[in-house]
């Protein structure tokens, strides 16, 4: 009898000793389910960005030239872009970006005190399964601008949102940049406003060739 039990007693220290094995495995198994550390990119802070995205789960930043990053997490993807070239990258139809972001957000923009830039925030797509948020900050002919991509629940607070985001990041992204102070370009039909330059229509820019997934049309250059 006093075997048995001895036995029983071995046979439990085992299991439990097991499972003080296994624990520790499924852990790690369970890290990569972990959150991407901020910054993003080496500028873009953490909490700027799960409010947004979700728990972030990958981090893509662009090679050479002004920041490009693309942040996916659970709920969307965040892109963040800078341009010397704001004509090129969100004029259309040969306007240049203050008009053809003007004929979107249907107003002149938010100035921003101390510097020659307006911001330009939008939803396209609201209401369906494809809404997503922009915001632009527009200085001279360079620009920045932030916006998501296949979000699940963007709405007129994630535009508030970003448009925050894009006053307090464009000064970091475009510092140095000589076109902060450049004619911002063209409009079609007024060749007064501007030197002329390639068609926008010509030139894929920049994040419409690397968010190719995104599905919206209201976004200037895509």
């Amino acid at each position: 009898m006093m075997r048995l039990k001895f036995r029983r007693v071995l046979l439990l220290r085992a299991v439990v000793a097991a499972l003080l094995v296994v624990a520790p495995l499924g852990c790690v198994s369970g890290c990569g389910e972990d959150s991407v550390a901020g910054p993003y990119c080496g500028l873009i802070a953490e909490e700027d960005v799960t409010p947004i995205v979700g728990r972030v789960t990958e981090v893509e930043e662009g090679d050479g030239g002004l920041l490009y990053c693309r942040v996916r997490g659970e709920r969307a993807v965040l892109v963040a872009s800078g341009t010397d070239d704001s004509w090129v990258s969100y004029g259309r139809g040969g306007n240049n970006a203050f008009t053809t972001l003007e004929a979107i957000t249907g107003g002149d923009g938010r100035e921003i005190p101390g510097t020659d830039a307006r911001v330009f925030s939008y939803m396209s797509g609201g209401g369906t399964e494809n809404s997503n948020a922009y915001a632009y900050w527009l200085e001279g002919r360079a620009g920045f601008t932030m916006y998501t991509v296949v979000a699940e629940d963007a709405d007129e607070s994630t535009v508030a949102a970003l448009e925050e985001l894009v006053i307090k990041y464009a000064p970091q992204v475009l510092d140095g940049v000589d076109s902060r102070t450049a004619d911002p370009g063209r409009n079609r039909g007024d060749p007064a406003t501007g030197t002329p330059g390639p068609e926008p229509s010509a030139t894929q820019t920049t994040d419409s060739s690397r968010e190719a997934e995104s599905t919206s049309t209201g976004s200037p250059g895509q």
